[in-house]
């Protein structure tokens, strides 16, 4: 451990973290006091640091793909749910450990949790044995979740298969189900591949969107990267009846960001966050956003920050701006853009766009700018 925190001192990561902790603690605080500042913080609430890294990054909204929310502790008004879907996708997993690492276990792990949950909810001990029973079931807690709160969904399942989402009918769906219900080993990509052709089309129906991660996922014990490539979207992409589905590639998609901006400008429901570049890739990022900027409308990109830390938070809010600065201004210098699409574009990139997918009010920040 020591060995891997010596090496990734020289990161971006590294660099964001800093940065992150003093624009919240002070900017002149030393190590020693932020972590008493944060120390202190913690033991006002699990929501306090994160309610301060908000204002100061003035965010006025948050959107978090966890499993739950406690509505008694994070204010509705500002932490918005994301729903993953892949917990519904998996019954009957056994848990096996497979390929190197632990991030196919460590995911499977958290959706079995999820859906274990979720058939308590519904008085459920075990999934049903029956295929339409538990059609029911997942139809009835999607739309429980949705009705409290959830404002859109995720795949998040390029950690532990292939992202080559293809249609499946009822009957290759059902019988899997039910050769998974009595112990068999069967493979399950034409199960899983019904249910999300099933809920993304609820999505449709709801005028929810759905996030689906693409790209590079978290260091050692990483994931299979060649998985999410975005390119194996297009089967699902091409699907008319999801041809009104607002579709969020996640995370730039690196190392695949030209892909994804040839997805988002071929296919005019699809869109690029770029969460988690703002404290990974500091400047590949200004790379890309010039790239993207310049050959997709200004309705395609949203500003993500992915953090699971109030600092990481705030480094992302301030390296986003100051990236997109960047590139802007340049941009500006060279007659690509006048002034006026400058400040229109950051405008829509930071904000409005998001806000507009989601379908949140456009008030502006936290402190009302």
């Amino acid at each position: 451990m020591q060995e891997g925190l010596k090496f990734r001192s020289t990161t971006f990561f590294e660099t964001s973290l800093h940065k992150g902790a003093h624009l919240l603690y002070g900017e002149t605080a030393s190590d020693q006091e932020i972590s008493e500042t944060a120390l202190a913080w913690s033991a006002k609430g699990a929501s306090y640091a994160y309610d301060q890294a908000i204002r100061v990054a003035n965010t006025p909204v948050v959107v978090a793909d966890v499993p739950y929310i406690d509505r008694a502790v994070w204010d509705p008004k500002r932490y918005r749910q994301i729903l993953r879907v892949d917990p519904y996708l998996y019954p009957f997993f056994s848990r096996e450990a497979a390929g190197r690492g632990t991030e196919f276990q460590r995911f499977h792990g958290v959706f079995s949790s999820v859906l274990e949950t979720e058939l308590k909810a519904s008085g459920l001990s075990e999934c049903p044995k029956d295929f339409d029973a538990y059609l029911q079931f997942v139809d009835h807690s999607i739309r429980r979740r949705v009705a409290n709160g959830a404002v859109g969904l995720k795949i998040a399942s390029a950690y532990v298969r292939k992202i080559n989402f293809s249609a499946a009918t009822y009957a290759e769906a059902k019988s899997v189900y039910e050769a998974l219900a009595v112990g068999k080993q069967v493979q399950t990509k034409q199960l899983e591949d019904f249910i999300i052709f099933r809920l993304a089309n609820y999505a449709v129906e709801a005028s929810l969107p759905v996030q689906i991660h693409v790209g590079m996922g978290h260091p050692e014990p990483g994931m299979l990267i060649a998985n999410s490539a975005p390119f194996e979207l297009e089967e699902f992409l091409n699907t008319r009846s999801l041809n009104r589905l607002k579709v969020t590639l996640l995370h730039g998609g690196y190392p695949y960001s030209s892909q994804l901006a040839s997805l988002a400008q071929t296919y005019g429901n699809v869109y690029i966050d770029f969460s988690w570049m703002p404290y990974l890739h500091h400047f590949y990022l200004r790379q890309k956003l010039s790239e993207w900027l310049e050959i997709l409308p200004a309705n395609k990109l949203l500003f993500g920050s992915d953090t699971g830390s109030p600092e990481y938070h705030v480094a992302a809010a301030y390296y986003a701006r100051d990236t997109l600065n960047h590139v802007l201004h340049d941009g500006c210098d060279r007659g690509v853009w006048t002034a006026k699409q400058v400040e229109w574009l950051g405008t829509r990139i930071l904000f409005e766009n998001t806000a507009e997918i989601y379908g949140f009010d456009l008030t502006r920040g936290v402190d009302g700018r």
